[in-house]
């Protein structure tokens, strides 16, 4: 046995956590896109950073919907909203159309052939069915990757004759394909598509915190299963859907039907952001819950944190709508009628366009302040996710008091932080005696409790003015 004869001493690692960095802001789009166009259907999760990484996977189309107004490659919009007219990084993106069944044959037609070239619509799918033969009495079959080739640029499908073949020079052409029919997705497809939420973690190791489906989200069963996976992902994370009330003839298309249109759908869950009516930027239209996804993405990268709130935050539009077309323009009195009567987000023309609104869906009826402002219910959903992310690593250690109190100091160190940084008025986590029988114990189970107080928003501001008669006579006594 040696022997080191005299003082000695050694550093043993610091048992404390420090908080991991918890995504926050980031939306989980679900729809369609022209991915035949793109990288082709992949069925599972996508993390994308930026609009050119989407139209290389998904492709893309402007048609975000059909000529009836029903929602068709609405993943090209949130594309383009997310990265294009916010800027945010990353989203998550869940296709749910599959080229191989949602198809509809397009018979064959003659088609001009101008400069060697045959231009389709984007929604023209490359795959067997595409067939090109010559005109005239006797229909010749061409060959692909001999006579011609296949590709998409912009939002068209190009054929292109290739020189070595013998009808390089043909001024027509028959093509025959199989179309994109994206309007066979149907709002089943949509709630099962939101079950893959729980898939984020394991493929892209983020958990995003908004649920987001828009053109399909103003259905009421879907908005449901959005907000009842939104309460629980994996069982231990939280996020909020943000959702659209329907802005039809059928729906709410005039602000005075909004609370009606909720009420009666069953727009009142405190997982719910619900949004009415649909926005323009120039002459494209966006669901509101699609920009309420980039902007509240915009404030948390800000902040670091969902604290503050989106409401009277200025947006890129440049206009609101319904979905036959006609504008819509709030007062400030008509604008308060929607978000604090109804606590529905809508938007106001004043000094620019800006979200208005700082209610989740459960307000009017619900007055827990943690449930009815987005900002506190995204706050408790926040410090709930930091708190898993966290900790996760101390699950199956020894049950000691040094276990657990490492995890009280640790959380509590950040939730300090956390209030000097104005995030919060206050926070402290406990170990309180009562809460924890010996057979918790003694089963392994250990309760923690936490009180936190975030910022409310200053919803009223008054000022209250006189005339001072002294002030006068003062002013003229000099």
């Amino acid at each position: 046995m040696s022997l080191n004869h005299g003082i000695n001493t050694y550093k043993s690692d610091t048992d404390f956590a420090v908080a991991a960095e918890t995504p926050v802001g980031i939306p989980f789009f679900i729809g369609a896109w022209p991915c035949h166009a793109g990288a082709g259907y992949v069925g599972k999760v996508q993390l994308l950073n930026s609009f050119a990484e989407a139209v290389t996977l998904g492709g893309y189309s402007s048609e975000w919907r059909d000529s009836t107004g029903a929602p068709k490659w609405t993943l090209c919009e949130a594309a383009y909203s997310h990265f294009k007219l916010f800027g945010m990084k990353p989203a998550i993106f869940y296709n749910v159309f599959n080229p191989a069944t949602h198809n509809t044959a397009v018979a064959a037609a003659t088609a001009t052939v101008k400069n060697h070239q045959i231009k389709l619509p984007v929604d023209c799918i490359d795959d067997s069915n595409l067939v090109v033969k010559t005109t005239g009495n006797t229909p010749a079959t061409l060959v692909k990757d001999t006579d011609y080739e296949v590709y998409y640029s912009g939002e068209n499908c190009i054929v292109e004759l290739l020189p070595a073949s013998t009808s390089y020079s043909a001024t027509s052409l028959s093509v025959a394909y199989n179309k994109a029919n994206p309007g066979a997705i149907t709002a089943t497809d949509i709630e099962n598509a939101v079950e893959e939420i729980e898939k984020c973690k394991s493929i892209l190791g983020i958990v995003p915190d908004l649920i987001c489906a828009p053109g399909w989200s103003s259905t009421a069963s879907v908005a449901a299963v959005m907000a009842a996976k939104a309460s629980s992902i994996n069982g231990i994370f939280k996020a909020k859907a943000v959702v659209d009330l329907d802005t039809s003839a059928s729906g709410a298309d005039d602000y005075s039907e909004v609370l009606s249109v909720k009420n009666s759908n069953g727009y009142n869950d405190p997982n719910m952001i619900v949004c009415w009516p649909l926005v323009k930027s120039g002459d494209k239209v966006f669901a509101l819950s699609t920009i309420m996804c980039g902007l509240m993405a915009q404030i948390d990268s800000e902040n670091g944190s969902p604290y503050e709130s989106p409401s009277n935050k200025t947006i890129p539009i440049t206009g609101a709508c319904v979905k036959a077309g006609t504008e819509v323009y709030l007062s400030i009195p008509q604008a308060d009628v929607v978000s604090y009567s109804d606590g529905v987000v809508t938007v106001l023309n004043n000094d620019g366009w800006r979200a208005w609104g700082n209610y989740t869906g459960c307000w009017p009826g619900e007055t827990d302040v943690a449930k009815n402002f987005i900002c506190t219910s995204r706050m408790m959903d926040y410090l709930c996710n930091v708190f898993v992310t966290m900790f996760w690593g101390y699950l199956d250690r020894p049950l000691t008091p040094v276990l657990v109190d490492a995890i009280i100091n640790s959380y509590n160190s950040w939730l300090n932080g956390m209030t000097s940084d104005g995030q919060l008025y206050g926070g402290e986590i406990q170990f309180n005696e009562d809460n924890n029988p010996t057979t918790a114990l003694i089963s392994g189970k250990f309760r923690l409790d936490t009180k936190i107080a975030s910022p409310v928003p200053a919803q009223e501001i008054d000022m209250y003015v006189e005339y001072d008669v002294d002030l006068l006579t003062a002013a003229f006594a000099e």
